[in-house]
């Protein structure tokens, strides 16, 4: 009998011996590898820590920060089964109040403020609920939060009366919740049968390239996993996309190499005219008028390839051409559109200065030439405004003063007044 008993006791001690060695092996602290668009907010998410531990742990600046694809960082236990850990006999009286607890999925432009606001509560609430560090102001579309309610208390009384072996069960069914939480959280992304790929290049924003594609910024995020930044060769997936970039740029160097060409065949005309009408008025100028006028009728369709517009002034000022340039403010966007019926961004620009006699181009890298070269902050009402470096624009529009301007912007846009302080341009050219 005695026997038996040592046996028992021998086996009880080896149980809780496994049990203990489980427990510490899970509270270890683990490590992970830094992937392609990761961030410590994902991975605080992720591992259900604060961004603080991991940032503590791991020597990161806290300002910052900042961590490299293939770092290796440690995650430190989770903060809740720490502080179980650390006092495993403390039992709380305390019952979740969930009765007003609700849960709401983060979409494109949500913010903690912004949602405190429109439940009636506060960030540092949001925080408390959601298990956030303190310092937490990064949220992602598709995460799911708890909302209008209080911490829901999950500690529970030690049960020392259970075996072992039921203590440690719980184990398993707490991974595979907590796996199906974070694919929950997941945003699912959308990509459509015509898509594309671009891969970024320095001084791109998700702004230019959306323009350049003809798409939303919306799109962009709904069909990427974008992190905080947009990294510089970075492959982004485009959504039925309405322009070409690359057939846009070979266009718009046809459209100019046709435009000079036009323009000499113009001056080629103008000369010849000159000379034939010379010759003719030293001998009788009474009967050479009707055959010169011939010839300069002859040389206009040669450049006359744009509609038909009222020419007012060749000396017209800033004032006029902003003015005249907000009369079509409602005309819809047309790629490749250079009417009242529709226009692009320097289909606009090149009808407006026509209608004072200015030609200045087709597209906007011809219109770069058409004036000197002047900051964005010597600009006067009137003047041209670019976006992208010299030679290669994507975005022109006429200045209204102050922060405003007047442009075509997209397709399914219509022609408005834009904002500096949102879309600010990179330089300004003054009209000759």
């Amino acid at each position: 009998m005695n026997h038996t008993a040592r046996k028992l006791l021998v086996g009880t001690v080896g149980a809780a011996g496994l049990f203990l060695a489980t427990t510490a092996t899970a509270n270890a602290d683990t490590t992970h590898k830094v992937a392609k668009n990761d961030t410590v907010w994902d991975l605080s998410q992720k591992y259900g820590v604060s961004i603080q531990a991991i940032e503590t742990l791991n020597n990161i600046d806290q300002n910052s920060h900042l961590i490299v694809t293939g770092q290796t960082l440690k995650v430190p236990a989770k903060d809740a089964q720490v502080a179980k850990n650390n006092a495993p006999a403390q039992v709380t009286d305390k019952k979740a109040d969930t009765a007003n607890t609700s849960e709401v999925t983060v979409k494109a432009g949500d913010t903690l403020w912004t949602l405190a606001q429109q439940y009636n509560t506060s960030v540092e609430k949001l925080r408390e609920l959601n298990g956030l560090a303190a310092d937490a102001y990064l949220i992602h579309p598709g995460n799911v939060l708890k909302v209008n309610g209080t911490v829901q208390a999950t500690q529970q009384p030690a049960q020392t009366e259970q075996p072992v072996q039921q203590q440690a069960q719980p184990e398993q069914p707490v991974v595979q919740q907590e796996a199906t939480q974070e694919q929950a959280q997941e945003p699912q992304l959308v990509v459509s049968a015509n898509h594309t790929t671009h891969t970024v290049q320095a001084g791109e924003s998700l702004y230019s390239i959306a323009q350049a594609y003809g798409v939303t910024v919306d799109s962009l995020r709904a069909a990427n996993n974008l992190g905080a930044t947009l990294l510089v060769g970075q492959t982004l997936t485009i959504n039925d996309p309405a322009k070409d970039p690359a057939q846009e740029a070979a266009a718009q160097q046809a459209a100019a190499q046709a435009q000079q060409e036009a323009a000499a065949q113009q001056a080629t005309q103008q000369q010849a005219a000159t000379q034939v009408q010379q010759p003719v008025q030293n001998q009788a100028p009474a009967q050479t008028q009707a055959p010169a006028q011939q010839v300069q009728q002859q040389a206009q369709p040669a450049q006359v390839q744009q509609p038909q517009q009222q020419v007012v002034s060749t000396s017209a000022d800033g004032a006029a051409i902003a003015a005249y340039a907000q009369s079509f403010i409602g005309t819809p966007y047309v790629w490749g559109g250079s009417t009242p019926s529709g226009f692009d961004c320097s289909g606009l620009t090149q009808y407006v200065y026509a209608h004072f006699g200015k030609q200045i181009g087709r597209n906007t890298i011809a219109q770069e030439s058409a004036g000197a070269h002047i900051p964005v902050s010597q600009a006067q009402v009137g003047d041209l405004l670019f976006w992208g470096t010299p030679g290669s624009t994507y975005h022109v529009a006429i200045y209204l003063g102050g922060n405003s301007f007047v442009a075509a912007p997209e397709p399914g846009q219509s022609v408005k007044i834009g904002n500096m302080a949102y879309f600010m341009p990179s330089f300004a050219v003054h009209v000759n």
